[in-house]
């Protein structure tokens, strides 16, 4: 499956391909063939551990999305889809701050190989999309749009890169690859806006087969949708009055305190993006220390993690190389445009994407290696991962470790948009009565989204399932630890030992 998927393959297990993944239909198809034969021979195999019955599902998933042609039909621009993927795999080859000569260039060259494949990568991603739109499964016009707008970000950020470089020897072959990529990405978003954009649709909720197939994909699971929906109503009314408490106990309405810590005079706030990936840097350093030994064992290869500052994709976390040559990664998007560039919320992000969450799970994996590592190519571990750290997060303010000004304020409005995702994911792909114009009301008078609520319902429209991911895991783990035996240091050995698995098999295996 690394083979054949190698953008997975970068992404989730640390390899160093220098190819990307195969979009097309043939793709497509050979990643099916593959899924299919596996599942025959696991199924030919005894076993009832949590890990056979991981495998077989998502297995049968992977399967039950390529007959679906939901492989082929996908299109938007958050992470996990083929897009993100491609954009991931390029910026994880740009070598750690502290390679040395020979290390650097040789990541350098990755970085080079990878985008001259972006053209590759990119026609067969197209003939995928327009062969599903002949078929009948045109994509939504809203994804269209955005992935076309996108496009433009992804050339600058290609030449970016050659920048960032600098003038080293291989500066004229990272820039000829980097002009043929951007003229990739020009061609395909010419083609969206010719052949599929006059065919696109303008609604956009998935229905309940297709969303059922979706949460199934991210979660590793088939939850009770009604149940979860009314869950989560519940979830986001008591952190909205939480929330409200806290900024009352700041000093005035939940949107007078995010307009004043918003200010660019706030105190501590980085006044630079230097300044700004400087701060996130020693957070990642000064939290991985105040928590090994105490409630962590963190492994001392994952005591090395880099902040990167980023004016396009998203804020993210990519897990270390396999040889754990190159660190961990917290990715931080700070667009264009700012001037001061607030911490308040940004502390439960830097906790949930590095330590004790991202980074300390999929880090974990990466220094054990093995089959539990490459388990990871068969995705569907967000429920999981997410969910984790989300837990970190949570775990953090059970420790009172939200300590700085308006810190807990951040952590709770970010709480409240997570439960807002349960709701709004569930209500617009299969209840009639939320549209797109109620979400985005939500997204902006209750969850205080402001310029990001559009955003944020591109990405529920596009991408559905995976906004469950978050609170739905952290239920999950919570559940996990109220019933283990032992503490909460021996729970989170426990957690890093079991690595990623899908919903339903993880509660077992925390146990055995």
């Amino acid at each position: 499956m690394a083979r054949l998927d190698p953008c997975a393959a970068v992404v989730e297990i640390g390899e160093d391909a220098d190819r990307l993944t195969d979009y097309s239909p043939e793709g497509h198809q050979a990643r099916a063939d593959l899924a299919a034969r596996a599942l025959r021979e696991l199924t030919a195999l005894p076993g009832s551990d949590p890990l056979h019955a991981h495998l077989a599902e998502r297995l049968r998933t992977r399967l039950a999305v390529h007959e679906a042609g939901e492989d082929l039909r996908e299109l938007h621009a958050a992470a996990t889809g083929p897009l993100q993927l491609i954009r991931q795999a390029v910026e994880a080859a740009v070598p750690g701050r502290d390679a040395d000569g020979a290390a650097r260039e040789e990541g350098w060259a990755r970085v080079g190989a990878r985008q001259a494949a972006i053209p590759a990568a990119l026609d067969g991603y197209g003939r995928s999309l327009v062969l599903a739109a002949g078929r009948g499964h045109r994509p939504a016009r809203r994804q269209v749009d955005l992935v076309v707008e996108r496009c433009r970000n992804w050339i600058d950020d290609d030449l970016a890169l050659v920048d960032r470089y600098g003038a080293g020897p291989q500066r004229e072959a990272l820039l000829a690859a980097a002009r043929e990529a951007g003229e990739a990405y020009r061609k395909f978003a010419a083609m969206l806006t010719a052949e599929l954009a006059p065919r696109a649709r303008s609604d956009e909720a998935f229905g309940p087969r297709r969303y059922a197939l979706w949460v199934r994909t991210f979660l590793g699971g088939e939850p009770d949708l009604r149940d979860l929906y009314d869950w989560g109503w519940d979830e986001f009314t008591a952190i909205e009055a939480e929330l409200a408490a806290e900024a009352r106990a700041l000093g005035g309405t939940v949107p007078e305190v995010r307009e004043r810590l918003d200010r660019p005079d706030a105190p501590g706030t980085p006044h630079s993006r230097a300044e700004f990936g400087g701060w996130l840097q020693e957070l990642l350093e000064t939290t991985t220390a105040r928590l090994d030994g105490v409630h962590f064992d963190i492994p001392a290869a994952l005591r090395r993690i880099e902040s990167r500052v980023t004016v396009s994709g998203g804020t993210a976390y990519t897990g270390p190389s396999r040889d754990l040559s190159r660190p961990g990664r917290v990715w931080w998007l700070l667009p264009e445009g700012q001037t001061g560039f607030p911490t308040w919320y940004a502390y439960s992000i830097a906790y949930h994407e590095g330590v004790p969450g991202h980074h300390l799970q999929i880090g974990s994996e990466a220094c054990r290696g093995g089959l539990g590592q490459r388990l990871n190519l068969l995705g569907g571990l967000s429920g999981c991962q997410e969910g984790w750290a989300l837990y970190a997060e949570r775990f953090m303010d059970e420790l009172g470790l939200y300590e700085q000004p308006g810190a807990r304020f951040g952590y709770l409005s970010s709480q409240l948009l997570r439960a807002a995702r349960v709701v709004l994911d569930i209500g617009l792909h299969v209840q009639p009565s939320w549209t797109p114009e109620a979400a985005l009301e939500l997204l902006r008078d209750r969850c205080h989204q402001g310029g990001y609520a559009a955003g944020e319902l591109a990405r529920y429209l596009g991408r559905p399932g995976q906004a469950l991911t978050y609170k739905v895991g952290e239920r999950v783990w919570l559940a996990a630890r109220s019933s283990f035996r032992g503490d909460q240091r021996a729970f989170h050995r426990r957690a890093m030992e079991v690595g990623s698995l899908g919903l339903d098999q993880l509660p077992a295996a925390l146990i055995r």
